[in-house]
């Protein structure tokens, strides 16, 4: 039977992409992850077999979506592209398909949808699957759609230091705003190094953060940070503790060192936006 639109908690196997089947894994095992829905792989048949989506599966979105907003209070959403490709453990997949954040509208979450499908063949995808020898074959995409967390500051932890291989060192490295300034390299950011239990700050290097990614009406606006954002650390001792010890419990679950993606909310509450396996040392 084809499923094409389920929430976290409802997906079959399978049906969810690489990034969408450690998310429903997580918010399984009770860890802070923002509520959501997932686009599955048959709706990305049906539309790749038609070209279009299909209209009954056009209205589930919008209908999953707007009861989300109701839900949550907050009708700006992450949509996230997750294919199956992505739960191999030897390739991560990172930065290789296209994602939006501060998405809003029935029209605009549709047509984000489809443009996470369609970078599922952008060149530098295709290019990365053949450099990891992925074959191209039966390649489908999900599609994550996230309430967006509106945050104080976000970025990376490895679980263990991918630099050293290190697995008693933990590694923090943030930025004020939306942690895709930090996922893309696009800023030298806040860098922590941490052991494990106890948990203590070994290295502390100031990053120089010179722009951030915040929300506005119009969707995600890129701006400088200011002399005091770019004087400061992004996140304190006290919220990297917290982080560290969640960031332990997944690599726990999981049973291996941890590449997460995590988001410090202006109420202070950490939220967990991605985990998976760190996949090589760097």
């Amino acid at each position: 039977m084809m499923k094409t639109i389920e929430f976290f908690d409802k997906v079959e196997p399978g049906k969810s992409g690489g990034k969408g089947k450690n998310l429903i894994e997580l918010v399984k095992a009770f860890f802070p992850v923002p509520a959501g829905f997932i686009v599955t792989v048959d709706a990305y048949s049906q539309y790749k077999e038609k070209n279009k989506i299909p209209k009954e599966v056009e209205e589930k979105i919008v209908k999953c979506y707007n009861n989300l907003a109701k839900n949550i209070g907050n009708d700006r959403v992450a949509v996230r592209s997750s294919a199956s490709a992505e739960d191999i453990d030897t390739a991560s997949f990172a930065g290789q398909y296209d994602s939006y954040l501060y998405v809003k509208g029935e029209d605009q979450i549709i047509r984000k949808i489809v443009d996470c499908w369609n970078s599922l063949f952008t060149e530098r995808a295709m290019v990365y699957r053949k450099r990891m020898n992925i074959p191209e074959d039966n390649l489908k995409m999900a599609v994550i759609v996230q309430t967006m967390i509106e945050p104080k500051s976000a970025g990376v932890l490895f679980t263990a230091n991918p630099f050293s291989g290190n697995k008693d060192v933990m590694i923090v490295e943030s930025n004020w705003g939306c942690g895709e300034t930090v996922v893309s390299g696009r800023v030298t950011p806040d860098h922590f190094e941490i052991s494990k239990k106890p948990y203590q700050v070994i290295t502390k290097n100031l990053g120089k953060k010179n722009i951030l990614i915040l929300g506005s009406e119009s969707g995600a606006l890129e701006e400088s940070t200011s002399e005091e954002q770019r004087k400061s650390y992004s996140l304190t001792d006290e919220k990297l503790t917290e982080l560290c010890e969640i960031g332990t419990k997944i690599e726990s679950h999981y049973g291996r060192p941890q590449d997460i993606e995590w988001a410090l909310a202006k109420d202070d509450k950490i939220f967990i936006l991605q985990s998976r396996a760190i996949t090589k040392y760097v």
